[in-house]
């Protein structure tokens, strides 16, 4: 009997409802940077995705299963955990500073994303 109960709370647990990502980080995201390379690059969120616009107008989408934040100074720390449409899992680090109207930075990665627009594309 409590294996019985046990199982169906865990079976619940796993049906919650999608993350929602935070209104100042939705709209897209351009690099700082000047390079060629990031020419035609930038990060949109929605309202349950992170989609990576990966250059010849092609986007990388990937949907937003949870989110963690941890607030730290004056910044605040995002760690989206994302599955792609091949089901394969994602997890995107990305620090918010609401200086300066807001810039991104993705961890482990040296560029600056300013947003462009807000709310989509």
């Amino acid at each position: 009997m409590i294996y019985a109960l046990l199982f169906i709370l865990l079976s619940f647990s796993g049906c919650q409802k999608e993350a929602t990502v935070p209104q100042h980080l939705i709209g897209v995201w351009k690099p700082v940077a000047s390079e060629p390379e990031y020419e035609n690059r930038y990060l949109k969120f929605t309202e349950d995705s992170l989609i990576f616009g990966v250059g010849e107008g092609r986007e990388v989408a990937h949907l937003i299963r949870k989110i963690k934040t941890k607030q730290k100074d004056n910044e605040i720390l995002y760690t989206f955990y994302c599955i792609d449409p091949e089901e394969e899992k994602w997890t995107y680090t990305v620090t918010y500073k609401p200086d300066f109207g807001g810039i991104v930075t993705l961890k482990k990665r040296d560029e600056i994303w300013k947003k462009v627009e807000p709310g989509g594309t």
